[in-house]
């Protein structure tokens, strides 16, 4: 078989939503769904779906090649669980300095130090266009000053 008779073959899946069960479901180039059975891990395993139907049961293993196409801005499914992470974290810092009354034990780490380099992890590994409007690095190196200084 030569690459053009490859890619002939390739399905192209569309995302078009999650699931009741939070598995993404995508949709390809002849309308047949698909569902990722690891719930949007960096290696899916899809299924066919039983009925075709959007909430219907994952069925059969996909046994052809295929690849995802993303949207122009749309965020894969580990970007967006790094955005909820660091917004959680942003969360947990307010809460800490606030009603948490500067208690380690309220922080998902325990510990502020760690907190902070993962919050700065976590933005680093975004680029330039994918950093966060809603938290800035200035802002993480602020709830570093307020939580990680001796008073």
């Amino acid at each position: 078989m030569n690459m053009s008779e490859n890619m002939k073959d390739t399905l192209k899946l569309q995302l078009i939503g999650t699931d009741f069960w939070s598995r993404p479901v995508y949709k390809d180039q002849h309308g047949q769904l698909w569902k990722d059975v690891t719930l949007g891990s960096n290696q899916p395993d899809l299924c066919s779906v039983v009925d075709n139907a959007f909430d219907g049961e994952p069925d059969m293993q996909i046994r052809r090649p295929f690849i995802i196409l993303l949207k122009e801005g749309q965020v894969d499914e580990i970007k967006r669980f790094q955005y909820q992470m660091l917004d959680r974290y942003r969360c947990d810092c307010d809460y800490y300095l606030g009603y948490g009354n500067r208690n380690s034990d309220v922080l998902p780490l325990k510990d502020e130090r760690k907190l902070i380099e993962e919050m700065k992890r976590i933005w680093l590994s975004f680029s330039e266009e994918e950093k966060p409007k809603w938290l800035t690095w200035d802002q993480i190196l602020e709830y570093e000053k307020a939580m990680c200084s001796p008073n």
